[in-house]
């Protein structure tokens, strides 16, 4: 009975021992400094990591492959308030609005959601399949050149608030090569 007691005991102590504490924070392969505002990401897989930060006390989005204006965007919106924090994922149904895809009747597809604010700082991470599968989000392209919007709110974390930055950039996401063009 003592054997097996002491048996157990090992395990539990070689487990305790041989597993983390804490997860090592995400290594992104590529990273975009715009104004006020830091896009990094990942391609893995099927998948695309992404680490977005804003200047602000208010909300930080990303659009993928917008048409004119926002229209068309898949629209990754975050906020931290009180330090919890809500990411939700958006469809542009307009060209200077957006709305929930869960409200629209889609699904909201972010995976590993996280998000944080210290020093004036927002910052969201999450991880997106790169083909949803859902009518509110097209594929992201991982190897052309895709067309990303990025925004970010002053000081409100209502996400019906109008942004206080805007711009868009074409990148190519396997490479890193990116131009800003508004």
């Amino acid at each position: 009975m003592m054997k097996k007691f002491l048996f157990i005991i090992s395990i539990i102590a070689f487990l305790f021992f041989s597993i983390p504490l804490s997860l090592p924070a995400m290594e992104y392969e590529h990273t975009l400094e715009a104004k006020n505002m830091q896009f990094s990401w990942t391609i893995e897989g099927d998948q695309i990591h992404v680490k977005l930060s804003a200047k602000t006390t208010g909300w930080a989005s990303i659009g993928f492959d917008p048409e004119k204006a926002m229209l068309g965007a898949n629209i990754i919106i975050g906020a931290v308030e009180k330090g919890k924090f809500k990411i939700e994922d958006h469809y542009a149904d307009r060209k200077r609005g957006h709305s929930s895809d869960e409200k629209l009747g889609g699904r909201n597809d972010v995976l590993n959601p996280s998000g944080s604010e210290e020093d004036g700082v927002t910052t969201i991470s999450f991880t997106l399949p790169l083909d949803t599968g859902d009518k509110y989000d097209k594929p992201i392209n991982p190897t052309g050149i895709s067309r990303i919007m990025f925004a970010y709110g002053a000081g409100k974390d209502s996400f019906k608030n109008r942004h206080s930055y805007r711009t868009i950039y074409e990148i190519n996401l396997s490479t890193g090569e990116n131009k800003k063009i508004k």
